[in-house]
């Protein structure tokens, strides 16, 4: 049977040690200057999500089976689903699955939402993803804390990156397992050990929008 992409977010998760993994934003900005110490920047495309990923120690049938999927990426061509293991919204709680954007602030720097269970609390550093434009998902924290109504809306809080221009009302939000669409960027393959298992095996993925 043929690949399809993006690969499933079950692609990854049996191959990922439990453990933190940092997530940074990878600028493409500008800078110039002066003489007098004045400095310009402009932002020459949008920041993109990065990170390192180390994958646990295998059996060396199933370590060759990750390299070899991973080799069918082709490099930067292919990309894959990818959601921290560990994340968890810092207040704990379900949001449920019928989360939707309710309203975007008019500069894309926030958004409202419905769907909520009353009370659900968001935290500063909270995830959400919002798949949208056929294929595309948008992923970004939440920069300002809140709590839904007694209706389940949460009125608008900051976010960034900023709310992408195809995200619109009414869109589905993720906020149990916020996943973003990825490609590697950089892999190191599995290093056969004795006693038929393997180790030694990371990638750096960078976020496809």
């Amino acid at each position: 049977m043929a690949l399809t992409f993006p690969y499933p977010l079950a692609f990854l998760s049996a191959h990922i040690k439990e453990t933190q993994i940092p997530l940074g934003l990878r600028r493409f900005d500008e800078t110039s200057g002066t003489a007098r110490g004045q400095v310009w920047s402009a932002r020459l495309a949008t920041p993109l999500w990065t990170a390192t990923v180390p994958l646990v120690a295998r059996s060396w049938a199933e370590a060759r089976e990750v390299d070899a999927k991973i080799l069918a990426l082709d490099g930067m061509a292919k990309t894959f689903l990818w959601a921290d293991p560990v994340y968890l919204p810092a207040a704990g709680g379900a949001p449920g699955d019928g989360v939707i954007v309710s309203a975007i602030a008019p500069d894309r720097t926030a958004v409202a939402l419905s769907g909520l269970p009353a009370g659900y609390a968001v935290a500063i550093g909270d995830r959400l993803s919002i798949a949208h434009s056929a294929g595309r998902i948008w992923f970004a924290t939440f920069a300002e804390a809140g709590v839904a109504d007694a209706s389940g809306t949460l009125s608008a809080l900051s976010v960034y990156p900023y709310v992408h221009l195809g995200v619109a009302t009414g869109d589905a939000v993720e906020m149990a397992r916020p996943s973003f669409k990825a490609m590697v960027e950089d892999y190191t393959g599995f290093t056969a050990m004795p006693g038929r298992y393997a180790q030694g095996a990371s990638l750096t993925l960078l976020q496809k929008v």
